[in-house]
């Protein structure tokens, strides 16, 4: 079956594109349109002259939602999809008193925050993987959505509380006990990007107007952002954490910013200087990794 599918920039310019699916499209569904995920939040009825429905989607999101065997739950944190988000099925640890246990997300539906956006709601259930003896890696931010009593600091708390509230995203990335960045490598990437690495909704999010600029500008657009944010991430990182939180782990430490859609697109947010940095790879090169980390525990100073 044949769609349109409508989404916005954070500019209010409407893009329309063509989307063939072997499944009839309805809310909560996730697509892939030009390297970003896009939440089905609707389907209109044909209109106009192409006679096909519209299905209206937004930047796709997800929160795990942890259901105890007592029925008590825990919010995770709303978080961008992206390559390799968890979706239905996906297992994972967490920790109760200081050992893992295992979970599994048995249900998926369309959610909305408190400030109506849509987001795509992961019941997680205990799967006691556990008593196996085979669990999955731990999920960094199941950690960090652990209650106070598990050693949740205040400044993580705070962070997270304040995205839940204002409908934000979080973002993280990770630097393993006695690892330093290397900013000259990944200046070195940046330098030896080519067109095909990447995808157009990197292109938007470093400033090239699609639809105007000259194709021939795009390339040299990304890269002197790219070193731009690259520039402004380092500088934070190294100073006074202005727009990027750091929090320290196992000797390890985990950068977070909290931001919204448009804010990935904003050349002066730090939120934005991590989206677009991951997102093209600079951040891996570096060394920062969005991975899973075992039995993660955090230590986080209030």
């Amino acid at each position: 079956m044949t769609y349109e599918v409508v989404t916005r920039l954070p500019s209010g310019t409407e893009r329309v594109q063509t989307f063939a699916s072997d499944d009839s499209l309805a809310g909560g569904d996730v697509l892939r349109l030009g390297g970003r995920f896009w939440l089905v939040e609707s389907i209109e009825k044909p209109e106009g002259e192409t006679g096909l429905p519209h299905a209206l989607a937004k930047p796709a999101r997800y929160r795990i939602r942890l259901r105890h065997p007592d029925d008590r739950e825990e919010l995770g944190a709303v978080r961008r999809i992206r390559p390799g988000s968890p979706r239905l099925g996906h297992a994972f640890t967490t920790l109760e008193q200081g050992q893992p246990i295992g979970w599994q997300v048995v249900d998926e539906q369309l959610g909305r925050d408190e400030g109506g956006e849509p987001f795509l709601d992961l019941r997680a259930e205990r799967d006691y993987a556990e008593a196996d003896g085979e669990l999955p890696d731990h999920e960094l931010e199941h950690a960090l959505a652990l209650r106070r009593d598990d050693g949740l600091s205040s400044a993580a708390d705070a962070a997270l509380s304040q995205a839940a509230a204002q409908g934000l995203d979080v973002e993280l990335v990770a630097l393993d006990r006695g690892e330093e960045p290397d900013w000259t490598e990944s200046l070195r990437y940046i330098d030896s990007l080519i067109f095909e690495q990447i995808e157009d909704d990197l292109f938007e999010q470093c400033g090239v107007d699609v639809d105007r600029d000259r194709r021939e500008t795009w390339l040299d657009t990304v890269k002197e952002r790219l070193r731009s944010d690259l520039e402004a991430f380092q500088r934070d990182v190294e100073g006074d954490h202005e727009q990027i939180e750091e929090w320290d782990f196992r000797g390890g430490r985990i950068f977070v910013t909290v931001g919204s859609y448009e804010d990935e697109f904003d050349p002066n947010s730090g939120h934005g200087w991590m989206c677009r940095l991951a997102d093209s790879g600079v951040l891996g090169i570096a060394g920062f990794a969005r991975v899973r980390k075992p039995e993660l525990e955090l230590d986080l100073p209030d």
